[in-house]
């Protein structure tokens, strides 16, 4: 407890004048000496200035299953963070007059199907063109499709429906812009996108442990790669691989694939080698990288604005050329970008005016807003936000529910809910236990278990009218009807608008 004092008394100081780099580096490794004892980041961070490591700390597992602990060299997958480096490739065909932004795609490659796209649509999502969705039919009709950048333009073909906006009036995240533009730095370069990428990117930076993973090649299966780890419900504590978990089989396993849009595999000192690489001129002119940097204007002439990707507190959020771009009251712009895929998050970002950078990546438990705001506080003289060691009330119900029953569960229940020192509580978090419990578990009494979860969730907060439509939906799962209907009845009489309780009493009276 006394270490815990020790380690806690810098985060409540209160900050007065410039700390010196000694005093600064010293209350970083208290915050992260406090969040490595708890076990509160399954993950790595690095955050430097000027480009020098203040601290890389690294802490949780690789692979839970396997006993494997992540280290200051472990591979992570950069999701969405991989972006950055197609638009530098595509930035880098242009400096050398291989393409021009204003071009269209279809120049290129005659046979896309939609005209009046051009490559600056492409890197600035406002193409209209569909993420996902454009996969599903083919899953449908083959479930154990992988989908990859080769079938990419066949589906575009068939898709058979019109662009979502006429390209430029919206921003509109996607994927398949990025594998397309992946697909043009291969045509236009000649060589493999992995290959370009190792050549012009990786190697003149000084990125020795990346790569591009590939579908069907060795690099998709290196062993020193961190696994995407989730826990599957609210009712289990062993991390497993995401892709192995059936409701994230279809973004996971299905859609895993795609390159240009994700697939490179980092470290946070090889991050920190590309930051410094790209931010000195090494890869980019200057004008090129000023253009990257610069905010999305739509076609009616107003600049895109979206809230902060991952970081917490004021400030707005802009898009450029494969750039998230982050205006922050008294800390002027930054830039970046953050990844996510079910068992990974990933965050990049790069002060330009205080040459400060945080690299940030978690495979399992953490609180990841909180870890990367207090990490930009603490770089700026600022409290760390208090480090929150609170177990979930929820997940130690669902333990006694299924070890003891609901009575035995209730009375653990109130105890854990009172003990408010070391427990919280989510009214959230106990409907999708419910949701859990009847659509997830396969035991015996499982759906037992997501009714008297969902009864108990309509008595902590009688007023929302979710909790009713989610025990109306046990309910009627149950095949208890008359109760289902009084449900769903009270949940519209809260909010009349409720178009779920509307379908499904409509359905329930049909019966």
């Amino acid at each position: 407890m006394r270490l815990l004092i020790g380690l806690m008394a810098g985060y409540f100081m209160i900050f007065s004048g410039k700390l010196s780099g000694q005093e600064k580096g010293q209350l970083i490794r208290s915050y992260f000496d406090s969040i490595k004892i708890h076990d509160l980041h399954n993950g790595n961070v690095l955050l430097a200035e000027n480009n020098h490591p203040l601290i890389i700390y690294s802490g949780g597992y690789a692979d839970q299953r396997l006993n494997k602990r992540n280290h200051a060299l472990s591979r992570f997958n950069l999701a969405s963070i991989s972006k950055i480096f197609t638009s530098t490739a595509i930035l880098q065909l242009r400096e050398k007059g291989k393409l021009k932004l204003e071009d269209d795609y279809s120049r290129y490659f005659p046979e896309f199907p939609f005209k009046g796209i051009t490559i600056q649509h492409l890197l600035t999502h406002t193409s209209g063109l569909p993420n996902l969705e454009l996969t599903e039919a083919v899953i449908k009709k083959n479930p154990d499709t992988v989908i990859t950048n080769a079938i990419l333009m066949t589906m575009l073909q068939e898709w058979g429906k019109p662009l979502y906006f006429k390209p430029g009036d919206e921003f509109r995240y996607c994927n398949t812009n990025y594998m397309l533009l992946a697909l043009l730095v291969e045509k236009l370069s000649g060589l493999p996108f992995a290959r370009y990428l190792d050549k012009y990117i990786f190697k003149p930076a000084g990125m020795s442990n990346s790569y591009l993973a590939m579908y069907g090649t060795h690099s998709w299966n290196d062993t020193a790669r961190v696994i995407h780890q989730v826990l599957p419900t609210f009712f289990d504590s062993v991390y497993i691989p995401s892709n192995e978990v059936k409701r994230y089989r279809f973004s996971e396993y299905n859609n895993e694939a795609a390159y240009g849009s994700g697939n490179v595999i980092s470290t946070v000192e090889d991050i920190l080698k590309f930051d410094a690489a790209f931010f000195a001129g090494k890869l980019l002119k200057q004008a090129s990288i000023d253009l990257a940097l610069t905010p999305l204007k739509l076609n009616n002439g107003q600049v895109y604005e979206d809230h902060m990707d991952t970081m917490w507190g004021d400030g707005k959020g802009y898009y450029g050329l494969g750039w998230e771009i982050f205006e922050q009251p008294g800390y002027g712009k930054a830039v970046g970008h953050g990844g996510f895929k079910f068992g990974i998050a990933t965050f990049y970002y790069r002060s330009l005016e205080r040459k400060q950078t945080i690299i940030a990546y978690t495979n399992g438990v953490s609180n990841f807003g909180a870890v990367v705001t207090s990490g930009f506080y603490l770089l700026n003289n600022k409290p760390a936000i208090p480090v929150d060691t609170k177990k979930s009330v929820v997940r130690a119900y669902a333990k006694a529910l299924i070890a003891g029953g609901p009575d035995h569960a209730v009375s653990m229940f109130h105890l854990y809910r009172s003990d408010t020192a070391h427990y919280y509580f989510s009214v959230k978090e106990m409907n999708f236990l419910g949701y859990d419990f009847l659509y997830q578990a396969t035991f015996k009494g499982h759906q037992q278990m997501s009714l008297e979860t969902f009864k108990l969730n309509t008595f902590l907060d009688p007023a929302d009218y979710n909790v009713y439509d989610s025990y109306g939906e046990a309910l009627m799962e149950s095949g208890n009807r008359q109760d289902a209907i009084i449900m769903y009845r009270w949940s519209l009489k809260l909010n009349p608008d409720n178009e779920g309780g509307i379908k499904a009493l409509k359905k329930l009276n049909a019966l």
